[in-house]
């Protein structure tokens, strides 16, 4: 049983479908689940003069305190009973979410299912996980996915 339960989190409906299920493995398992928030680099907000207003350091500062909030409320609403660790990390997601998992040592990464990539995608992940040192797999991934009527 997955002890350690890694769940990217993704702003779509099924979201809260994949937090059930995460919820019920942990239940089952007695495991650990941290949500995982990955967020792109901003860059420094410029006026029309080219004057920066915000710079990057200030933007990443706001944005992981309203991410680690968001985190901590679906934690509270969806996680309730189960314990439940946050972290917000900016950069790539494939490569941040392997790079977190390895550091967690999660024993299971589970995400809402989304379209399937293509072929040229997969190659690209693949070829960013070897280029960085990690073996092509690494732990099991579980996508869910809602039953539609």
């Amino acid at each position: 049983m997955a002890k350690r339960i890694l769940v990217p989190v993704e702003r779509t409906k099924a979201m809260e479908f994949t937090l059930r299920v995460v919820r019920m493995l942990a239940c089952e398992s007695g495991g650990v689940v941290r949500l995982l928030a990955v967020v792109p680099i901003p860059e420094p907000l410029c006026n029309r003069h080219d004057s920066i207003i915000l710079t990057t350091d200030q933007q990443m500062e706001r944005q992981a305190t309203s991410t680690a909030d968001e985190l901590r409320r679906l934690a509270a609403t969806h996680l309730d009973g189960v314990p439940a660790e946050t972290s917000v990390i900016f950069g790539d997601l494939a490569v941040e979410i392997g790079v977190e998992a390895e550091c967690f040592g999660a024993d299971l990464v589970v995400m809402p299912l989304s379209r399937r990539r293509s072929p040229r995608a997969w190659i690209i992940g693949l070829v960013r996980r070897l280029l960085a040192g990690r073996p092509a797999t690494e732990i099991d991934v579980l996508r869910v996915s809602a039953l539609r009527a």
